[in-house]
């Protein structure tokens, strides 16, 4: 009986992974994330920095348009690390189906298959997602997406972004902890002719 020792095929599997781990992408529109916004003046437009709403965790700022972006944004934390970009979206300015094929093949090539369909069964929003881990092992997705109609949450075109969502939850969780209502202490139950052990 021959014995076939595991070390090769551990030696593949890791070998795989941190080839995989090295094609995670960290930049998008020349913006790093994790990287301090304030380094990115002549990019993002911080004198409009906005909260969101939902998140206060977080403010909303901004980024210029190039040579290949209309338009975008970048999210950044108030919290644990006040400034950091944690998320970064952008929309192409090539708005076509043909640019969007393109760019899903590129990403095809060098991510290789997508972890999850971003779209509807109408074709009206289409789109791929690939999950990778950033060098401390914190999640991280980049979404490509094409829209046709006129959602307001979605809007219309080619957009793509890319988000660390292991610096998204330190935000929040660093906000929730300093925002947590104070644990009041409860009375002492009073007693009566019920020896305290009956309903009130």
């Amino acid at each position: 009986m021959s014995f076939v020792r595991p070390w090769p095929f551990l030696v593949l599997l890791l070998l795989a992974a941190a080839s995989a781990h090295a094609q995670a992408p960290s930049t998008l529109a020349g913006i790093s994330l994790g990287d301090a916004a304030g380094q990115y003046k002549g990019r993002l437009v911080l004198s409009k920095a906005r909260s969101v709403g939902d998140a206060p965790w977080l403010r909303r700022i901004p980024v210029r348009a190039d040579a290949h972006f209309d338009k975008g944004y970048v999210l950044v934390g108030t919290c644990a690390a006040p400034g950091r970009i944690a998320r970064i979206k952008m929309r192409y300015s090539d708005e076509s189906l043909d640019f969007f094929r393109k760019i899903s093949g590129e990403m095809l090539s060098r991510y290789g298959d997508p972890t999850e369909y971003k779209g509807e069964i109408d074709g009206r929003l289409m789109g791929n997602k690939w999950s990778f881990s950033d060098p401390w092992l914190r999640p991280v997705s980049l979404i490509l997406q094409r829209a046709e109609g006129e959602d307001p949450e979605i809007g219309h075109g080619n957009t793509v972004k890319l988000t660390n969502w292991g610096l998204l939850e330190a935000e929040r969780a660093c906000w929730q902890e300093r925002h947590a209502p104070a644990v009041s202490k409860k009375p002492a139950a009073k007693t009566g002719s019920d020896n305290g052990y009956l309903p009130r």
